[in-house]
């Protein structure tokens, strides 16, 4: 019995260090209202495997007041106990509770039950009262988003301050032109303001136990009503921020020197290396076009594959066909605008199999919406890419019924989420699926594409039955011809057809195409605004300048005291 014992706690104890505390992401948005007052919603990815529960403490909040607290997880709203968090209680008695406690002098700590262990992601929504403050000559406010302490480093952070004023847009131009000018202390990692007139911080590596994050937001006065004036003037409020800060202290070294001459050469040698390039590179995909060799070799066994195949590779999963080809198919589309098609095979196998209805509306003959019948929490799937992206569809329905555009609005708002779906479909279509297939069943699988490309072409007239044309049609949308097939099969076989529209609840076939259409367009919109998100992005952090006066660049890792909500 005793050897029993330690076996098993052995095993209990390489469980949990073999699955660590950890915390993947925190996102920040702050929403400032004309008044001074702030919205603060954070949301937290981690991973929980000890402890009963979660707390932020804000210390030393100066004439700013938080309420309003609420919890969310998995789209369920938190009990909240007031200011009378119970800190001695059981882990099951915090379970989807939350709540502040009180210590004193203004100081609280924001609470809320971990729940089980394992993977969770909690988002959690305060008030903060005056934390834009009248000053002189501006108004503003210095707060601290984050304090440092960490138990476990977070692997990510971002900062978004967004306005809510109904007033006048916020702008940042150079030092001269400007109404906002903003700085960040703490971490390493960068400071923008969007097109969008949001201020942005972003961390750029894992943050250190003794990481945190302040930000001094400096505004033109009319831009604020604020409620309370703040102490002294806002200049004696910088000059404290800014004490032990890198903000200013630019210098060229030997160092810069160096790189300056580097890149004068790069800057030289790289368009007549792009343009060598370039030529290779149509050379050789014009030989590819001209022979039909356009597959991978080492992904296939060979590079040419002329064969038809009926047989549904893979199980009928979309995600393993369109790693393959995005990894073996020297034609295939980019990754980025081929996984709509995925997400478009998605959509009709969940219609197929009533996990979506297709409702017509009311005012139109043409136009569809989409009704979910069950909630992300009641689904499983085997395919971890479908369940993601049945997640997103789910939030982006708010109320379950998805409707024009509410794909697209919700995948710009999520736009880091949706912009790695593309890759996680690669790895996991990879790794549990063609990967472990042998060369001869990717092969195969190229034979069934030319299958369903070439179907009319076919001598033999026989017609599959509907469960396996519903499989055909999946995978057809997978590769962007789900009407195309759709259309030569009706007219090889109307009545097979017909059937396949009423097993699918697709109500007529008229209907049938137009809801092939509006998958395909809504599922492209959907990821052409996030990958836009990306850009802007990319486009407002590259055009800001380093250090610049309040308008952008890098955060400042030392500095920051002073600040209220430490």
């Amino acid at each position: 019995m005793k050897r029993y014992l330690l076996t098993a706690a052995a095993f209990l104890a390489t469980a949990v260090f073999s699955f660590a505390q950890e915390i993947r992401d925190i996102q920040t948005t702050v929403n400032l209202f004309r008044n001074g007052n702030a919205q603060i919603i954070q949301k937290w990815d981690m991973t929980v495997v000890e402890g009963t529960e979660w707390y932020i403490p804000i210390d030393n909040p100066g004439k700013s007041y938080i309420h309003d607290l609420k919890v969310f997880e998995n789209g369920q709203e938190y009990a909240n106990d007031g200011r009378k968090w119970n800190s001695d209680r059981s882990l099951e008695a915090k379970t989807r509770r939350c709540g502040i406690v009180e210590k004193g002098g203004g100081n609280i700590e924001i609470c809320w039950g971990q729940g089980e262990y394992g993977d969770h992601v909690y988002t959690v929504a305060y008030i903060i009262d005056n934390l834009v403050q009248s000053y002189p000559e501006c108004d503003g406010f210095h707060w601290h988003f984050l304090n440092d302490e960490w138990y476990s480093k977070p692997q990510h952070v971002s900062i978004t301050i967004r306005n809510e004023t109904d007033g006048d847009p916020w702008f940042w131009e150079n030092p001269d032109s400007c109404n906002v000018r903003f700085w960040g202390f703490g971490l390493k990692g960068d400071s923008w303001m969007s097109p969008a007139g949001e201020i942005c911080f972003e961390s750029t590596e894992q943050l250190s136990y003794s990481s945190f994050f302040s930000a001094l937001v400096q505004f033109d006065k009319g831009l604020f009503h604020p409620q309370v004036e703040g102490d002294g003037t806002f200049e004696q409020l910088k000059e404290t921020a800014m004490k032990g800060s890198d903000y200013g202290q630019e210098e060229e070294t030997w160092l810069d020197k160096f790189f300056f001459i580097i890149g004068i050469i790069i800057f030289i040698g790289i368009p007549i290396l792009g343009l060598l390039a370039g030529i290779w590179y149509l050379l050789d995909r014009l030989y590819r076009r001209i022979t039909g060799k356009r597959y991978r070799k080492e992904v296939f066994g060979k590079s040419k594959i002329d064969g038809w195949n009926r047989d549904v590779p893979f199980g009928g999963n979309p995600v393993v066909l369109y790693s393959l080809l995005q990894e073996g198919d020297y034609f295939s589309a980019s990754k980025t605008k081929a996984f709509p098609d995925v997400v478009s095979a998605y959509f009709l196998r969940w219609i197929q199999e009533g996990l979506v209805r297709v409702e017509r509306l009311p005012d139109s003959d043409k136009n569809v919406n989409l009704r979910f019948t069950k909630g992300a929490e009641d689904v499983t799937f085997d395919d971890k890419v479908e369940k993601m992206i049945y997640d997103g569809a789910v939030k982006a329905s708010g109320d379950m019924l998805l409707e024009a555009g509410e794909f697209k609005k919700w995948s710009y708002k999520n736009d880091r989420e949706v912009a790695s779906w593309p890759n996680e479909a690669l790895y996991w279509g990879r790794d549990h699926g063609w990967k472990p297939a042998s060369q001869e069943e990717r092969c195969r699988a190229v034979e069934f594409k030319n299958f369903l490309n070439d179907f009319t072409l076919l001598g033999e007239r026989s017609a599959p039955e509907v469960g396996v044309w519903k499989e055909y049609m999946v995978m057809a949308a997978s590769l962007g011809i789900a009407d195309k097939v759709a259309k030569n099969f009706e007219k090889l076989f109307p009545k097979v057809m017909e059937e396949y529209v009423r097993e699918s609840n697709m109500l007529d076939t008229t209907t049938t195409y137009y809801v092939l259409n509006s998958i395909t367009r809504n599922s492209n919109a959907m990821m052409a605004s996030a990958l836009d998100r990306q850009a802007q992005r990319e486009a407002a952090r590259a055009a800001a300048q380093r250090r610049s006066g309040g308008g952008g660049g890098s955060i400042s890792f030392g500095g920051g005291g002073g600040g209220f909500g430490v």
